[in-house]
C-alpha cells in the first residue's frame, strides 16, 4: 500500500499525469497530454514562425537596396525608412497581442494576421511589378506621379505587412509556448527549450530568406523576390493550420475578467485607494503571508487593491490580479534596458548592408554576393549557435546552476547585449579600415566604385550579433512570455517585439538627428550617399558607447528582478484529472490530454508556421531596400529610412495582434486571421511588382530619379507592404505564444522543454530566414522581383495550411478570468491612482494580509498595492485582487527591459538595410559566374543562429544549469543582456570593417564611382553578420521567453508582442536617426553619412554611434536586469 502511494505521489510530481489543466483542444474538449500540446504541436507553430520570418525578412533584409534603388531614396532617407518600418512591425503585435489576449485568441489572431499579412506580402509584389516609362529625354514632372504612384503602393504594402506581424509575431510564438504545461516538470523545462528552438527556427526562414530571396531581388527581380515570401507565409499558414488538431488551447476557468481589464483594475484599484491607511494594507499583507507563493514584496503600492473603499469585496482586486499587475510592472525597466540592444539590432538590416555594398562582394569569379545577403550570417549564426545552446550549453549550465534554462532569462539578455556590444564595435573597427582603404585607393569622391576590402571583414560582426540575438532574443522571448499573466503571454511578446520597434524608431531618431548634426553647413554627414565619405564608424562607436550604457542599466534592473512565481494548482486536482493539462482543452474544447495534445508535437506545427512566415517576411524584408533603390528608385537614405519605417511598423503591429489576441480573438484563430492577412500582402506585393512602369529600363539612365516611379504605383507597393506588416501583426505575436502554450508550464519537464522551445523556435525561425536569403534574394537579384515577392506569398500559404493542420494537437488555454486581462491589469494601475491619497497603515495593513502568498516582487511598485483597495465610496468587490496587483507589477517591470532592449532593435535594423549596401559595394564574387547578391549576406545571421541555437540549448545551457542552478542555464534577462553585449561587438566590428571598406575605396580612386565594385571582398562582412546571429540567439530567444513567461498567462501574445515591438520601436529609431544624421551631415552640399555613393558616406560613423548608444543600452538594461523580480511561476514539484 505505501509503495502504491509514493508511486502516486512521484507521478504526481514527475508530471505522470496524461492530462493538461486549463487547457482544451481545438473543440474545446479536455485533451490528454501525449495526444496535443508540446513538440507534438509546438513544431506546427515554429514552422509557421519560420515561414513567417522567410516572409519577412525576404522584405526587409534588401529593403533599403530597394528604397535607395528602385524608390531612388537617400542612403540616410531609407535607413530611416526601414527604421521606422522596422519599428512599426515591431510595436504593431502589442495590437495583436492585445486582440489575441483579450478577445480573439492566440490561434485566430494568427490565422487573421497571417491573412492580413499575405494581402500585405501580395500588394507588394504588386508594386514591384507596376510598369513605367522613364527616360533621361522625359521631362520629370510627366514621369514623377508615376514613380510617387508605385512609392505611395509600395508602402502601404509593406506597412500592411508590418500590421499583419502585429496580429502574427506576438501570438505565434506565445500561441508555441502554449504547447508546453508549465505545471509539468518535463514540459516547463521543454518549453524554456522550446523558445530556444523557436528562434533556431525562426532564424533558420531568416537565413533561407538571406540566402535566396536577396539574391533573386539583385539578380532576377524584385516581383519575384517580394512574391516568393507571400508565398512562404501561404506555406506557413497552412502548416500552422495543419497542427490545428494537436493544438492546446488554454482555457480561463475561475477569473473571467478579461486579463487588460484584470490586471488594468488593479492599477485603477491602487490609485483609488491611494489614501488608504496603513493599518489596512497590514491585514491584506497577512494575508499574503499565508500564500507565499503568489505574493510579492515589489511594488506593494498595488496591494492597495486588495481593498475595495466602500467594503465591497466584489470591487477589490485579487491577490492574484495584483501579482499579474507587478509581473508587468515588473518587465518595464527590463523591456527599456533592452531597446539599445534593439538599436544596434537595428542596423544589421540597414547600414550593416550598406557597409557591406561597398565593399568587394566578390566570391567567386563571376559572382558577386549581395550586401543584403550578408544578413544571412547573422541567421547562419543563430541557426547553428542555437542547436549548440539548446543541446550543449543549456545542460551543461542547468548542471552547475540546477536551473532548467542553464542560465536566467535575464542572464540570457544580458550576455545577448554584451554580444551586441562586442559586433557594433567589430563593424566601427571594420568601417574605420573600409574607409582608410577608400581613402588609400582615392576612391573616396567615387561612392559608385567598389572599395578594394573584401565583404568577408563584415563576417565577425554579422557572426557575433548572431550569437547576441541567441542569447537576447530567446531571451527576451522567454522573459516577457514567461513573465507576464498568462491570458497575457501574446501581448508580453508583443512587448518583446516592441524593444525592437522602438529600437527601430530611435535608430531612426539617431540617424535623423546626427544627419542632421554632422551633414550642416555643406559638410559630409556621417549617413553621406557616398559611403566612401560617410562616417558609419562614427555611429558605430556611438551605438558602441549607448550599448554599454545600457548593458549597465540592464545589469542593474536584472538584478532586482523578481521572477513570477507559478502557482501550482495540481496539488490541488483530484487524480482523475491528472493526465489532463491544467488551463488548457483541445481544438473541440475539451480538457487537453498531456499525451496527446500541446508539448513538442504541436509545437513543431507552429515552429513550421513560423520558418515559413520567416522565409516569406525575410523574402520581402531582406532584399527591400535594393528595390527601393532600384525600381523604386529611391535614395539610400530614403530606402534606408523606408524599411526602416516598415520594419518598426511590422514590429509594433505585433502589439495589436497580440492585444486582438489576448483580448477578443485568441491566439489561434488571430493566427489564421493575421495569416490571411499576410497573405494578401504579399499577393500584392507580388501584383505591385508586375507592374512595367517600375522596372522599365527607360529609366535607368534617367538622372530625374523623382520622374521614374508613379506615385500612385509607389503607393500600391507601400499599400501592399504595410497590409505584410499588419498581417505579420497579429501573425508574430500569436503563433510564438501559441507555441509557447503547448507546453505546460506547471508541469516540471515541460516548463523546462517551453525554454528550451523559445531557443529552438529561434533556430528554426533562423533556418527559415536563411533559407529566404540564399534563395530568395538570388531571385529578386537576378531572375525577377515579382517571383522574389510571389514565393514568399506561396511560402506563407503553406505556412498556414500547416498551421491548420496541426489543429487537433493544439493545446487550448482556458480563460480564467471573466475580465479582460488588459482590463484586468490597467484596472490595477487605476485603482492604485484613485487609491493614492490611500494612508500608509492602510498599505501596511493589507500587505500584512497578503503576506499569505509572499513574494520579494510585492516590495517592488508598492503604489500599486493600493489598488487592493476599492475606491472611496465604491464597494469592496471594486478592488483589485492581489494576484491582479501582482500582474500589474509584472508588467510594469517588463517597461525598463523594453526600453533598454531597444538600443538592440536599433542595431538590429541596420542588418537588413546599411549592411546590405555596405556590402552590395564590395566583391561580392563567389565563383567566377556568380557574385552573390548583397542581401543574401543577411543569411549569415540565421546562419550563425542555426549552427549557435542547438549549440545554445544543448550545450550551453547544460553547462549553465549545473553551475547556476537554473533549469534554462542563464536567466532570461542575462541571455537578452548577452544578446546586447554581443550585438555591441557586432556593430563595432561593422564600423571597423566600413572603415576599411572606405579606405579601399579611396585606394583605389572608386570615391566618385559608386557603380563600382571595390577590390574588397564581401567575405569581410562575415564577422558582423555572423556575430549579430550570434547575438540574436541570446538576445531574440531571451526577449522572446522572457516577454511571454513575465506577463500575465491571458496576455502572451502580448508579452510576445511587446517584445515585437523593441525591434519595430528600435526600427523606427533607426530611421529617426538616420533621418536626423542624414539631415544634419548631408546639409548645405555636405556629403551626408548616409549618401546615395556609399563610397563617400561615412557608414562607419552611424555604426560607432550605434556601438556608444548600445554601450549605454546595455549598462541600463544591467542596471534593471539587476533589480528585476521575476514573475514567479509555481510548478508541479511543490
Amino acid at each position: 500500500m505505501d509503495s502504491e502511494i509514493e508511486t502516486s505521489l512521484v507521478e504526481v510530481v514527475d508530471g505522470g499525469t496524461d492530462s493538461v489543466k486549463h487547457a482544451v483542444d481545438y473543440k474545446g474538449q479536455a485533451l490528454t497530454r501525449s495526444n496535443s500540446g508540446n513538440w507534438r504541436s509546438a513544431w506546427f507553430v515554429i514552422g509557421v514562425e519560420v515561414g513567417e520570418r522567410f516572409a519577412y525578412y525576404g522584405i526587409l533584409s534588401n529593403l533599403i537596396t530597394y528604397l535607395t534603388g528602385p524608390l531612388r531614396l537617400t542612403t540616410a532617407a531609407a535607413a530611416e525608412t526601414i527604421n521606422v518600418w522596422i519599428g512599426t512591425a515591431m510595436l504593431t503585435p502589442i495590437f495583436g497581442a492585445f486582440l489575441a489576449d483579450s478577445y480573439l485568441g492566440r490561434y485566430r489572431t494568427i490565422i487573421l494576421a497571417s491573412l492580413l499579412y499575405v494581402l500585405g506580402l501580395s500588394l507588394l509584389t504588386v508594386s514591384a511589378m507596376l510598369p513605367f516609362e522613364c527616360d533621361a529625354s522625359i521631362e520629370s514632372e510627366s514621369c514623377s506621379p508615376k514613380l510617387q504612384v508605385k512609392v505611395m503602393q509600395f508602402f502601404i504594402s509593406l506597412y500592411m505587412v508590418a500590421i499583419g506581424q502585429g496580429g502574427h509575431k506576438p501570438c505565434v510564438q506565445a500561441f508555441g509556448a502554449d504547447q508546453f504545461d508549465e505545471h509539468h516538470p518535463t514540459e516547463s523545462r521543454d518549453r524554456s527549450s522550446f523558445f530556444n528552438w523557436w528562434y533556431f527556427g525562426m532564424c533558420g526562414g531568416i537565413l533561407l530568406s538571406l540566402l535566396t530571396l536577396n539574391y533573386v531581388k539583385d539578380n532576377i527581380s524584385w516581383a519575384l523576390g517580394f512574391g516568393i515570401p507571400c508565398l512562404a507565409m501561404i506555406t506557413g499558414l497552412l502548416i500552422f493550420l495543419f497542427g490545428t488538431k494537436t493544438y492546446r488551447f488554454t482555457k480561463i476557468e475561475s477569473r473571467e475578467k478579461n486579463a487588460f481589464v484584470r490586471i488594468g483594475r488593479v492599477f485603477v484599484a491602487a490609485i483609488r485607494n491611494r489614501g488608504i491607511s496603513l493599518s489596512d494594507m497590514d491585514v491584506h499583507e497577512e494575508t499574503c503571508a499565508l500564500i507565499p507563493q503568489s505574493c510579492s514584496k515589489q511594488f506593494n503600492f498595488l496591494h492597495k487593491a486588495l481593498i475595495a473603499p466602500n467594503g465591497s469585496k466584489e470591487q477589490a482586486c485579487s491577490f492574484t490580479e495584483v501579482e499579474e499587475a507587478k509581473s508587468i510592472l515588473r518587465l518595464t525597466p527590463i523591456w527599456a534596458t533592452c531597446l539599445i540592444f534593439a538599436i544596434v539590432f537595428a542596423q544589421v538590416p540597414t547600414f550593416f548592408t550598406k557597409q557591406g555594398a561597398a565593399m568587394n562582394r566578390t566570391i567567386f569569379s563571376g559572382f558577386d554576393i549581395p550586401a543584403a545577403s550578408f544578413q544571412s550570417l547573422v541567421y547562419i549564426t543563430i541557426v547553428i549557435f542555437s542547436p549548440i545552446y539548446d543541446r550543449i550549453i543549456v545542460p551543461i549550465l542547468r548542471s552547475i546552476t540546477k536551473k532548467p534554462s542553464g542560465i536566467t532569462m535575464l542572464q540570457r539578455i544580458g550576455i545577448g547585449i554584451f554580444f551586441s556590444i562586442i559586433t557594433i564595435v567589430i563593424a566601427a573597427l571594420v568601417e574605420m579600415r573600409r574607409l582608410k582603404l577608400a581613402e588609400e585607393y582615392g576612391l573616396i569622391d567615387d561612392p559608385n566604385a567598389t572599395v578594394p576590402i573584401s565583404i568577408l571583414w563584415l563576417i565577425p560582426q554579422y557572426l557575433l550579433f548572431g550569437i547576441a540575438e541567441v542569447l537576447t532574443m530567446v531571451g527576451l522571448q522567454e522573459l516577457f512570455y514567461d513573465q507576464v499573466p498568462k491570458e497575457l503571454r501574446s501581448m508580453g511578446l508583443a512587448l518583446y517585439l516592441s524593444i525592437f520597434g522602438v529600437g527601430s524608431f530611435l535608430s531612426s531618431f539617431l540617424i535623423s538627428v546626427i544627419e542632421e548634426i554632422t551633414g550642416k553647413d555643406g559638410q559630409t554627414s556621417w549617413f553621406a550617399n557616398n559611403m566612401n565619405q560617410a562616417h558609419l564608424d562614427y555611429f558605430y562607436w556611438l551605438l558602441a558607447g549607448l550599448s554599454v550604457v545600457g548593458l549597465t542599466l540592464f545589469i542593474c534592473c536584472a538584478k532586482s528582478y523578481i521572477y513570477n512565481q507559478k502557482v501550482d494548482s495540481e496539488i490541488q486536482t483530484p487524480l482523475l484529472h491528472l493526465h489532463t493539462v491544467n488551463g488548457a482543452v483541445d481544438y473541440r474544447g475539451q480538457p487537453a490530454i498531456r499525451s496527446k495534445s500541446g508539448y513538442w508535437t504541436s509545437a513543431f506545427f507552429i515552429i513550421g508556421v513560423e520558418v515559413a512566415e520567416r522565409i516569406a517576411y525575410n523574402g520581402i524584408e531582406s532584399n527591400l531596400i535594393t528595390f527601393l533603390t532600384g525600381p523604386l528608385h529611391q535614395t539610400t537614405a530614403s530606402a534606408a529610412e523606408s524599411v526602416n519605417i516598415w520594419d518598426g511598423t511590422a514590429s509594433l503591429m505585433p502589439l495589436l495582434g497580440a492585444f486582438l489576441a489576448d483580448s477578443y480573438l485568441g491566439r489561434h484563430r488571430t493566427i489564421i486571421v493575421a495569416s490571411i492577412v499576410y497573405i494578401l500582402g504579399l499577393s500584392l506585393l507580388t501584383v505591385s511588382a508586375m507592374l512595367p512602369s517600375l522596372t522599365n529600363s527607360e529609366c535607368k539612365d534617367s538622372d530625374k530619379f523623382t520622374s521614374c516611379s508613379p506615385k500612385l504605383q509607389v503607393m500600391f507597393f507601400f499599400f501592399s507592404l504595410y497590409l505584410v506588416a499588419l498581417g505579420q501583426g497579429g501573425h508574430k505575436p500569436c503563433v510564438q505564444a501559441f507555441g509557447a502554450d503547448q507546453f505546460d508550464e506547471h508541469h516540471p519537464k515541460e516548463s523546462k522543454e517551453r525554454s528550451s522551445f523559445f531557443n529552438w523556435w529561434y533556430f528554426t525561425m533562423c533556418a527559415g530566414i536563411l533559407l529566404s536569403l540564399f534563395i530568395l534574394n538570388y531571385i529578386q537579384d537576378n531572375v525577377s522581383w515579382v517571383l522574389g515577392f510571389g514565393i514568399p506569398c506561396i511560402i506563407m500559404i503553406i505556412a498556414l495550411v500547416v498551421f491548420l493542420l496541426g489543429n487537433k494537437t493544439y493545446r487550448f488555454k482556458i480563460q480564467e478570468h471573466e475580465k479582460n486581462p488588459f482590463v484586468r491589469i490597467g484596472r490595477v494601475f487605476v485603482l492604485a491612482i484613485r487609491n493614492r491619497q490611500i494612508t500608509v497603515s492602510n498599505i501596511a495593513f493589507k500587505e500584512d494580509a497578503a503576506n499569505v502568498i509572499p513574494h520579494r516582487s510585492s516590495k517592488q511598485f508598492k503604489f500599486l498595492n493600493k489598488a487592493l483597495f476599492p475606491p472611496i465610496g465604491s464597494k469592496a468587490e471594486e478592488a483589485c485582487s492581489l494576484i491582479e496587483v501582482e500582474e500589474a507589477k509584472a508588467v510594469l517591470r517588463l517597461v525598463p527591459i523594453w526600453a533598454t532592449s531597444l538600443v538592440f532593435g536599433i542595431v538590429y535594423a541596420q542588418s537588413s538595410t546599411f549592411f546590405t549596401k555596405q556590402g552590395a559595394t564590395m566583391d561580392r564574387t563567389i565563383s567566377p559566374n556568380f557574385d552573390i547578391p548583397a542581401a543574401s549576406l543577411q543569411t549569415l545571421i540565421p546562419l550563425a543562429i542555426v549552427i549557435f541555437s542547438p549549440i545554445y540549448d544543448r550545450i550551453f545551457v547544460p553547462i549553465a544549469r549545473t553551475i547556476t542552478k537554473n533549469p534554462s542555464g542563464i536567466t532570461m534577462l542575462q541571455r537578452i543582456g548577452t544578446g546586447i553585449f554581443l550585438s555591441i561587438i557586432t556593430i563595432v566590428i561593422a564600423a571597423l570593417v566600413e572603415i576599411k571598406r572606405l579606405q579601399t575605396a579611396k585606394e583605389y580612386g572608386l570615391v566618385d564611382e559608386p557603380n563600382e565594385t571595390l577590390p574588397m571582398s564581401v567575405w569581410w562582412l562575415f564577422p558582423q553578420y555572423f556575430l549579430f546571429g550570434i547575438a540574436q540567439v541570446f538576445t531574440m530567444v531571451g526577449l522572446q521567453e522572457f516577454f511571454y513567461d513575465q506577463v500575465p498567462n491571458e496576455l502572451r501574445s502580448m508579452g510576445l508582442a511587446l517584445y515585437l515591438s523593441i525591434f519595430g520601436v528600435g526600427s523606427y529609431l533607426s530611421s529617426f536617426l538616420v533621418s536626423i544624421i542624414e539631415k544634419i551631415t548631408g546639409n548645405n552640399g555636405q556629403i551626408s553619412w548616409f549618401a546615395d555613393n556609399t563610397n563617400q558616406a561615412h557608414l562607419d560613423y552611424f555604426y560607432w554611434l550605434l556601438s556608444g548608444l548600445s554601450i549605454m543600452g546595455l549598462s541600463l538594461f544591467i542596471f534593471f536586469a539587476k533589480s528585476y523580480i521575476y514573475s514567479q511561476k509555481g510548478m508541479t514539484q511543490v
